[in-house]
């Protein structure tokens, strides 16, 4: 069985409104001057500002005409949350396996309960309802054997609704209900509407058929929920599990050893959480807070995802080797980013890392000694500047790979010289004809170009542009020259 704990009215509830009161909710709060414009839609209103005429969807001049004391405001979302906050956690109490389904509205899955009251399903919903009700909200619950029929119990419910399976007749108190409550969208409600359609006995009387051919899958959908729903599996509610140790010293530690000592037992409790999980650390953070009110925070990336504690502790001790503290630590937070371990094949013919985390190490090490960002990969900038590159962490994914057409390189490889050869040219009517390089000239018997490029031309300092040929000389090779700023370069050779 599924119940719904649905609280009527929710956005009356949240801003926490008498029920007497003549009182309307406006979506949100407008930028400009006309705060409170009549022209606003009401969200909701009171019971008492319904029985006075009052309705949703009206304008507010609308609504003021028919219930002239009418008091209106606007919603507040950070109220909602909260409402919506205590409802889950009170459904803690009774299920871990619930779902948040809307605003106000929550679905528990109650097939997996051992129930050891011996009472009905009517008691158990008086008392759900009575849980809520300490919370300082009033609550309908519904009841029936799937979760849409209990959803649409929960509406009709005063305040409890048993749905009990097999019985058809207690479905047609659902029939009633208007077709709002199974929020189609605004033109599928528009057609339905000049159908002569405002219900759901009214749907469920169309034949099924004629609905999906004429209204297609959502209709087809909105016929089935309100026939009493299908099985489906709830979106459940899990609170995110946080991987952290944390301990406020009352003797401060001024060595590493100590330090270790202390990460190391963190380490374990952390490293046993992550084996009943099922899981391994993606990541670890260490926070470290000293006597003179300063801290520090470093977060170290887990070449291959693993919860060996050896692995791990080599790892932040790799890091902390070169680091040095002005004051005494006195407080030390050592958490672990879970990730679900990956497995995978290797290829037969390509070589990987023997130990990805022990190459981490060295890497560390390195940066220690020669400083953060100083070891690397070089990786290539989004830019047409030749060898413009930036040292980039050997273990993060490249980020600037070029995909060439069908995964192929097309033309000559060029052998590039660094740094480039500078070379004398001579030009006829602005096109190479020969060159001179190392003491010897050459002819140039064929040339295409010239390519301009230039780059970074809103910064003056680092504006450059190029003229760019490729040339054959008379013994048979094929190079790329380079004119910047006034200057002929030979940048590389073909082949």
């Amino acid at each position: 069985m599924f119940a719904t704990w649905l609280l009527p009215r929710f956005l009356l509830q949240a801003l926490r409104v008498d029920p007497q009161e003549r009182m309307a909710v406006l979506d949100a709060v407008p930028s400009g001057d006309s705060a409170k414009g009549e022209d606003a839609r009401i969200l909701e209103v009171s019971m008492r500002a319904e029985r006075e005429g009052a309705r949703a969807g009206a304008t507010v001049s609308q609504a003021q005409a028919r219930c002239p004391r009418l008091r209106v405001a606007y919603r507040d979302e950070q109220a909602e949350q909260r409402v919506q906050a205590l409802l889950l956690h009170a459904a803690e109490a009774w299920t871990s396996d619930f779902e948040s389904t809307q605003p106000g509205v929550c679905i528990l899955d109650l097939r997996h309960v051992r129930w050891n009251d011996g009472g009905s399903w009517t008691e158990r919903a008086l008392r759900m309802r009575e849980g809520v009700a300490e919370l300082g909200h009033e609550c309908c619950v519904g009841i029936a054997e799937n979760a849409d029929l209990a959803l649409l119990a929960a509406h009709v419910a005063d305040p409890v609704r048993v749905l009990r399976s097999g019985v058809a007749e207690e479905k047609r108190a659902l029939h009633e209900l208007p077709l709002a409550v199974l929020h189609p969208s605004v033109e599928m409600l528009e057609v339905l509407g000049l159908w002569g359609v405002a219900t759901l006995g009214q749907l469920v009387g169309l034949p099924r058929g004629d609905v999906a051919r004429r209204l297609g899958t959502e209709g087809l959908h909105l016929w089935d929920l309100a026939q009493g729903g299908k099985e489906r599996l709830l979106r459940l509610v899990r609170a995110k599990e946080i991987f952290r140790e944390e301990c406020e010293l009352e003797s401060p530690i001024e060595c590493l050893e100590p330090l270790m000592a202390l990460v190391d037992r963190m380490a374990q409790h952390l490293c046993a959480r992550l084996a009943s999980s099922w899981r391994v650390a993606g990541r670890l953070r260490l926070t470290l807070g000293f006597d003179d009110k300063t801290g520090h925070q470093r977060e170290l990336r887990v070449a291959e995802p693993t919860r060996e504690l050896a692995v791990l502790l080599r790892l932040v001790e790799t890091c902390l080797e070169g680091f040095t503290a002005a004051a005494p630590i006195i407080y030390v937070a050592f958490e672990i980013t879970p990730v679900r371990a990956a497995s995978s094949q290797g290829a037969l013919f390509e070589r990987g890392l023997r130990d990805p985390n022990r190459f981490a190490e060295t890497l560390s090490a390195l940066e220690a000694l020669l400083g953060k960002g100083r070891v690397g990969r070089a990786e290539l900038v989004p830019t047409h500047l030749s060898d413009a590159v930036h040292v980039a962490g050997f273990l993060e994914s490249p980020e600037n790979m070029r995909m060439h057409e069908h995964g192929l390189l097309h033309g000559l490889p060029l052998q590039r010289f660094r740094p480039p050869r500078v070379v004398q040219v001579a030009l006829r009517h602005k096109i190479p004809v020969s060159m001179r390089m190392d003491g010897v000239e050459k002819t140039l018997i064929a040339r295409e170009g010239p390519w301009l490029l230039s780059g970074h031309w809103w910064d003056l300092a680092q504006h450059w542009q190029q003229e760019i040929w490729d040339a054959a000389t008379d013994d048979g090779a094929l190079y790329r020259l380079v004119l910047q700023q006034g200057r002929w370069h030979l940048e590389g050779r073909y082949g």
